[in-house]
Parts: C-alpha cells; sequence; structure tokens
C-alpha cells in the first residue's frame, strides 16, 4: 500500500502535527511501502525525523487560495491541479491500484479548486479518505464566501454538494463524533463515515524536572523569582478567546503568570493579538504574550515549568491541548466544548476542572445591550453574503437573565469588564462570587491521583498505538472497496437513518451553526 497524504501546507500548526502523528503511526505498523507527502511550497513545520520517513510533492497552486480570485479561474485552476498531481504520481510511481489518498480539511475554503479536484480523482477510481478538521461553515464567512464565489453557487445545497462530493471511492474521517453526526445529517452515508480522533503524544525536546524547567523559563522570560507558571500552549488567533486569558490571569493569584505561546501569522489575527497585547498591559499585566517565540525556550520546557494548562478557546477541532498535558502530569483548566468535550469524558477523561461559562453580573439594560451586541455581530459576519446563504440565527433575546457569559461579550464589551475589574474592586468580587469553584482551581494544585487517572486515559484511547491501529484498519477498510466506475448509492443519502426514521437532510450551513455557537470573538474585524 502506497499512501499520499495530501494538505495545503506543512507549517506549525494542529494539522502538520496530526500528520506527522499519522506518519510515524504508519511507520509503526510496517505495513505500507511508502509514504508521500503532497503540498504547496510551505513545509517548514515538518521535522526531520518526518522528512527521513516520507517523499515529498510541492504543487503550484495547491496551497491557499490567493487574496483576489477571479471566479473564471476555479475551473481552469482544477485543471492545472488535477494535471500536475496526476503527473507526479507518475514521477513518484503512484498508481490508482495500490494508492490510497488521505486529504486532511479538503472542504475548509482555503483552496476553492481542491473539492473539484477529489471529485474527478474519484471519478478516475482513486480511493480518497477526506478528513475533516474544521468547516467552513463554522462562524467563517471568509472561507464560505470565497466557496459560494468560486463556484458561483445560488443554494446552500449546491455548496453542500461540492464541499461534500459522494462517490464510491470516498469515504470520511472526523476528529469527533459530533462531527460524524453532522456530515451524516447533511447527507453522507453512515457507511462511508468514520471517527478517527488525533493521537496525543508528548511533545518532543530535552526533558527537565519542574524546577528546573521553571528556572529555564523565567530566565527566558524575565519573570520574578517567586513567579508560578500557567501556560496557553496555542498561537493567539481570535477563536482563541484571548480576553478572557487576561480574565483568568487577573483571578490566578499574585504570583501567578500565564503564557501564550505563538503569534499569529495573518494580517488579521495580528492585528486581534497586538490589541490585546495593548490592552493587557492596562488590564492584566501578568499575561505574557510570545511566550513560545523564543528559540532558547522548547514548548516542553514550558509546559514542564507549569503547574497547569489553560484554554479558553470557544472552537476546536479536536482539543489537543485539552489531553496532552496530561501525558506530562499537568492538569488542564479549560473552557468546556461539549463537541470536543463529550468524547473525551467518554473514554474516561475527568473534567472536573473545566468550565462552562464565566457569569458576569449586570443590570438589566446592560445585558440587553450586549445581547443586541452579539446578534449583530453574528448577523454582521455574514453579511456580505447574499442572504440566500446566511445560515439559520436565533433572533432571540433573554430578558431574565441576570449575566452574561464573557466568551458570550463582544470583544469591546470584554475590554471595557477587564477595565472596570481594573477600577472597581467590588465589581470584580461580584463576578468572582459567580465563578467560585472556577477562581478556587486557578488557585490550587491538582490531585495527584487525578494526573495518574488522565495520563493512562489518554494514554489508552488516544496513544499512538491505538490511533495507528485504527488509522491502518481504515486504510485497509477503504482499500477493498468495489469501484464501480460511477457515483454509489451506497455512499449517498437523501435522508439520515436514525433509530429507523428517514429524515430530510440539513443544510450543512445551518447544522453546523446550530450544533457549534456564536462567539463574537470569532469574527471581529479590525
Amino acid at each position: 500500500m502506497v499512501v499520499v497524504i495530501l494538505h495545503c501546507h506543512y507549517e506549525r500548526g494542529g494539522v502538520t502535527q496530526v500528520v506527522e502523528n499519522h506518519v510515524r503511526a504508519i511507520r509503526e505498523t510496517g505495513q505500507c511501502e511508502k509514504i508521500i507527502l503532497a503540498s504547496g511550497d510551505r513545509c517548514s513545520g515538518l521535522s526531520s525525523e518526518t522528512l527521513q520517513s516520507v517523499d515529498l510533492i510541492k504543487l503550484d497552486g495547491f496551497d491557499y487560495d490567493p487574496e483576489v480570485l477571479l471566479v473564471a479561474d476555479l475551473a481552469l485552476r482544477q485543471q492545472q491541479m488535477l494535471r500536475e498531481l496526476k503527473q507526479q504520481f507518475v514521477d513518484h510511481g503512484v498508481s490508482i491500484d495500490q494508492a490510497l489518498l488521505h486529504w486532511h480539511n479538503h472542504s475548509l475554503g482555503k483552496n476553492t479548486a481542491v473539492p473539484g479536484v477529489i471529485q474527478s480523482l474519484a471519478s478516475e477510481g482513486w480511493r480518497i479518505l477526506l478528513q475533516v478538521h474544521d468547516f467552513a461553515e463554522d462562524n467563517r464567512p471568509e472561507n464560505y464566501g470565497r466557496l459560494v464565489s468560486a463556484m458561483k453557487a445560488v443554494s446552500k445545497r449546491q455548496v453542500d454538494q461540492y464541499l461534500y462530493p459522494q462517490h464510491d471511492g470516498i469515504h470520511y474521517a472526523t476528529l469527533t463524533r459530533a462531527d460524524s453526526a453532522a456530515l451524516a445529517q447533511i447527507g453522507v452515508s453512515r457507511d462511508c463515515l468514520h471517527c478517527l480522533p488525533n493521537s496525543v503524544a508528548v511533545p518532543h525536546g530535552e526533558r527537565l524536572s519542574k524546577e528546573d524547567a521553571r528556572e529555564r523559563v523565567l530566565k527566558v522570560l524575565q519573570l520574578p523569582g517567586e513567579a508560578r507558571w500557567t501556560l496557553y500552549p496555542v498561537r493567539g488567533i481570535r477563536r482563541k478567546n484571548i480576553g478572557e486569558l487576561l480574565l483568568l490571569a487577573r483571578w490566578g493569584g499574585d504570583n501567578r503568570y500565564m503564557g501564550l505561546t505563538l503569534k499569529p501569522t495573518t494580517p488579521m489575527e495580528q492585528r486581534s493579538y497586538d490589541r490585546w497585547k495593548q490592552v493587557a498591559a492596562e488590564v492584566s499585566n501578568r499575561t505574557i504574550f510570545d511566550a513560545g517565540e523564543s528559540s532558547d525556550l522548547t514548548l516542553l520546557q514550558n509546559i514542564s515549568a507549569a503547574d497547569y494548562v489553560v484554554s479558553t478557546s470557544v472552537a476546536e477541532g479536536f482539543g489537543m491541548a485539552f489531553l496532552e498535558p496530561w501525558l506530562l502530569g499537568k492538569g488542564v483548566i479549560a473552557r468546556r466544548l461539549s463537541t470536543v468535550a463529550d468524547d473525551f469524558e467518554n473514554c474516561g477523561v475527568d473534567l472536573r476542572s473545566f468550565y462552562d461559562s464565566i457569569p458576569i453580573p449586570g443590570d438589566k439594560s446592560w445585558i440587553n445591550e450586549c445581547q443586541r451586541e452579539t446578534l449583530d455581530a453574528q448577523m454582521q459576519a455574514w453579511r456580505h453574503l447574499p442572504e440566500a446563504f446566511h445560515p439559520a440565527i436565533c433572533m432571540s433575546l433573554s430578558e431574565s437573565v441576570e449575566t452574561l457569559d464573557f466568551a458570550k461579550l463582544t470583544p469591546r464589551r470584554q475590554i471595557q469588564v477587564l477595565q472596570r475589574m481594573e477600577n472597581d474592586r467590588g465589581f470584580e468580587l461580584a463576578a468572582k462570587e459567580f465563578s467560585k469553584t472556577l477562581v478556587t482551581r486557578l488557585n490550587q494544585d491538582f490531585e495527584n491521583a487525578l494526573l495518574v487517572s488522565n495520563s493512562e486515559s489518554v494514554t489508552e484511547n488516544y496513544g499512538s498505538t491505538r490511533i495507528g491501529e485504527a488509522l491502518i484498519q481504515l486504510y485497509q477498510q477503504l482499500g477493498k472497496t468495489q469501484f464501480l466506475g460511477k457515483q454509489s448509492d451506497n455512499c449517498i443519502s437523501e435522508g439520515v437513518l436514525d433509530s429507523g426514521n428517514v429524515l430530510e437532510s440539513q443544510r450543512g450551513i445551518d447544522l453546523v451553526n446550530t450544533y457549534r455557537p456564536f462567539f463574537p470573538c470569532r469574527t471581529e474585524v479590525l
């Protein structure tokens, strides 16, 4: 078997980490004679270990679309990409009868030509596994709008059919059961759906004791000798909800410093990140930005130095940062995202340290204003698209609540809340009263028994051996697929079979926006 793994790029990030884990797992099984990675020009996130294990294909036009796209270019770009990819297959001795194409995030809308290329390959007989990490429909209006424009779509259904091609040679893998259920409701047959979680492993690097690692962190980041260290190991993009990190840093005790590891790489995300840096200097000066940017400090050292890890993210495809720290004996305090946390808890991972919301008290007038602003932000995010492509949005506003979740506030309101806390001790104490359990967790150690138990659960259910075996089984299953040379009745369903009842399939954008709630930080434009 030859496995070709495809993605727009292999820069440092979540998908690249998943691909590297897959390469390692495939090699450990010894059941694939060759692994090929295909992408655009950007491959700097691949480790030397991975590069020694694979062949590399770089393709023009395979990376993200340029900022300015001509609608008429779509068919031409598809033809060019298909022609170049097939030529590379010939050059690398890859044939239809022996190869499996494992494509990551094909439907995210970063490269609008990819779904059409996949349909063409499937029609020729290639067996393809499409692994969906994230959805363009999930509060990514720029991505979804780019797709609508590029394909001259006239309906949501047309977008669904383009993004999620159905063919006897195409199967889908999702990271969570919630995402599998979503694809089934969109219309993908359950026979072609598989849940393939990410494998979780300890980050590479020199292992240091907590005290040695802490000494290294304090020296490199020039922090006080008595500082207690907590880490948020992510790139600081909008959906990571950085304003809430500033709030946790305020509530973490006088000597508690919380570090955010990586800066964003795109202009929009950089503007948001820089703004939060300025706000932190005013209202949360124990929040440390760029904590992972120094070449003198590895991720492993950063985590090893921490008392625990935090996450304030409002949207995750899988939530690797919710699991990895336990393997290093570090507890996690995080905003609970049911789309991923439900799977973890069903596998025995104890997430009692997670929190559902951070209630902020206010009078009726203030709450109504904030609710209207959040609703306006959601509607504004999709306003550049024709109304036919707007997601179904609940228009109701609650009149009876006395608090609002901090993450549900617009970033402007979050800043105002933080500023008021800085100047009004009574207001902050009132807010902390609503989050007593969270404040307590931020200021106490994790029990060793919990750390050990969760480490064992993560290893058993998400270790590289377990996920590697599941991956190979999936490859073998897809390799046995009988190619009929046409769209298969077995891999498409107009309805969804659920408890014996056939339900009408839903449009992707409406469905995804139902089970993945809106948070204003995700679509803020600066």
